[in-house]
């Protein structure tokens, strides 16, 4: 067979990072989310079925998300600057919405992202094994309506990708890649902190 090239054109990533200070930090977070379980045991109604939705996280009062927000902040940078090609400026970029999942056994997520911010984001604070992975789509329509049958999954045969997470992970990616979390199958629950990043024009 004559040489032949492949063009991999317009990839879907995920950023995966991994907190140093994760653990000391994530005590405190989870004591903050806990503390809001607290004032609002009903949560909101989103793409969570069963499990609990917190409201969204106070970022300019509250302590612990603003804690959060700092350590994290040069793992934005280097998504927005060097590996996305977008100009960075610290004053225009923006986290617009903050907040946690709590599932607890059989709870899930169904398929969903997030429109109207560029990244979202999902960083674990409790990720006990069996509790759930996170599964992200292909995004091309028609891929994901109408396919052959597989022989081998590579990284264009795949439809679906499914990461399975550790505490202190925080995950990067478009804020169009639909995604959606497996069933806890665990005793115990599973924490997650998500959050939408938008840039001013």
């Amino acid at each position: 067979m004559s040489d032949y090239k492949v063009y991999r054109l317009f990839p879907a990533p995920i950023f995966h990072f991994k907190v140093k200070n994760f653990r000391e930090l994530n005590l405190e977070l989870e004591n903050y989310i806990l503390d809001l379980k607290k004032k609002d045991k009903d949560g909101q109604k989103k793409s969570n079925v069963g499990g609990w939705h917190s409201p969204f996280f106070n970022l300019e009062k509250d302590n612990a998300p603003k804690k959060f927000i700092q350590n994290i902040q040069k793992f934005l940078q280097k998504v927005i600057e060097d590996e996305m090609g977008w100009e960075y400026i610290p004053n225009k970029v923006k986290i617009i919405s903050m907040w946690s999942i709590i599932n607890n056994k059989n709870s899930f997520n169904i398929k969903h992202n997030h429109p109207n911010s560029y990244l979202s984001a999902a960083y674990y604070v409790k990720a006990p094994k069996n509790s759930g992975n996170i599964n992200f789509y292909d995004t091309k329509e028609q891929k994901n309506i109408r396919t052959p049958k597989v022989k081998k999954f590579t990284d264009i045969s795949a439809i679906v990708s499914s990461m399975e997470p550790e505490e202190g992970d925080l995950l990067l990616f478009p804020s169009y890649l639909y995604h959606a979390v497996e069933e806890n199958l665990s005793d115990n629950n599973r924490i997650v902190i998500s959050f939408n990043v938008d840039i001013d024009a």
